[in-house]
């Protein structure tokens, strides 16, 4: 699964955090919030917590691929993370103590790429969508 750069900085009590998401994962997010009543930061929390003891497995799953030999060399990637879909922001409003919680997880599992850890557990917690109606 692609992922894409996370802002950082120091958070206020209640302040947005923006992570960014493919465009159908937010779609399934919209979609499930809607049909459970539950805000994005309570189902990110949902997703954080029913994955977090997968996040080494599950972020080999939907990490990127393997280096790629070009001839001698080992293909260089440009820094810029490639993506099958466009991206977009979705803001949550985790207090100071959940946001360190969500970075550490970040640290040890995406390199600190809030939004890599993020999408990754929301991919495996939220129900699929079939002809745009939740499962």
């Amino acid at each position: 699964m692609p992922f894409a750069r996370t802002v950082t900085g120091a958070v206020r009590s209640g302040a947005s955090v923006v992570v960014y998401l493919p465009v159908s994962l937010r779609s399934r997010l919209r979609a499930h919030a809607a049909a459970t009543g539950r805000s994005h930061t309570q189902l990110v929390f949902d997703a954080l917590n029913a994955t977090h003891d997968r996040f080494a497995d599950l972020v080999t799953a939907h990490g990127p691929a393997a280096a790629v030999a070009d001839g001698i060399f080992v293909a260089q990637r440009t820094g810029r993370r490639q993506h099958s879909e466009d991206q977009v922001q979705v803001s949550i409003r985790p207090n100071p103590a959940n946001l360190a919680v969500i970075d550490d997880l970040a640290a040890r599992h995406t390199t600190g790429n809030r939004s890599a850890l993020i999408a990754t557990a929301l991919d495996e917690f939220l129900p699929a969508v079939s002809k745009g109606v939740p499962a």
